[in-house]
């Protein structure tokens, strides 16, 4: 995937899907379901960035450390990762997005990031695979790597995020839509953006959710 042009932003498909709410979901017990999605950012930022990532995508490896960044300097920005790995990517990137939802279901959330960061740092790209094993410190490699070999709930998930990935109509990594969670209204954009264009579409996202509230009010 390369570059987007960051100056067309009316060009962003804009997602009316109602995704907001649901992914709010309150923890109720120390349980961590595997389908849970484990957020990097506040717990309750309004604005929700998800990438849908392949962990053997070139441009993912250098793209999502920086936007880790960007997000870690906001204060009301959250990031989630949605799994995409591409068939060009083999086996390598179902097995490393297993491993890093293990890490998650094993760990919670700083287990699960420190997985994707720790991918991201150590694999080859293009589907060659991790040059070395993880090492969590709070979850031990053992049950890591047999999780992800024999966790059939693991894999259901990451066959799931495929294929709800596919329906929404993405097709190259990364790929991010920028959600407001009160409204739920989303905009896509593909490739590496960078921080300007993200805080545009939050501000047209703000505009559109202000603009409805004035037309109720009418």
């Amino acid at each position: 995937m390369r570059k987007s042009k960051l100056g067309l932003i009316a060009l962003c498909t804009i997602v009316i899907a109602g995704l907001g709410a649901g992914w709010q979901r309150a923890k109720t017990s120390d349980a961590k379901s595997p389908d849970e999605t484990w957020y990097f950012g506040p717990s309750n930022a309004r604005w929700v960035i998800t990438e849908y990532a392949d962990l053997e995508c070139p441009y993912c490896k250098v793209y999502t450390p920086q936007l880790k960044r960007w997000v870690s300097e906001q204060e009301n920005v959250k990031l989630a990762w949605h799994h995409f790995p591409l068939d060009t990517h083999g086996v390598a990137a179902l097995s490393e997005a297993r491993l890093v939802q293990c890490a998650g279901s094993l760990g919670g959330a700083s287990a699960f990031w420190q997985a994707i960061d720790q991918v991201l740092l150590h694999t080859r790209a293009n589907g060659q695979g991790l040059a070395e094993e993880l090492e969590l410190p709070d979850v031990s490699t053992k049950s890591l790597y047999s999780c992800a070999k024999t966790n059939k709930d693991i894999d259901a998930v990451v066959v799931r995020q495929m294929a709800v990935a596919r329906g929404r109509g993405i097709v190259a990594t990364p790929t991010l839509e920028i959600t407001d969670s009160l409204t739920g209204h989303s905009i896509r954009l593909e490739g590496p953006v960078d921080g300007a264009a993200l805080l545009s579409v939050i501000d047209a996202l703000a505009a559109q959710s202000a603009l409805y509230k004035a037309n109720q009010g009418q």
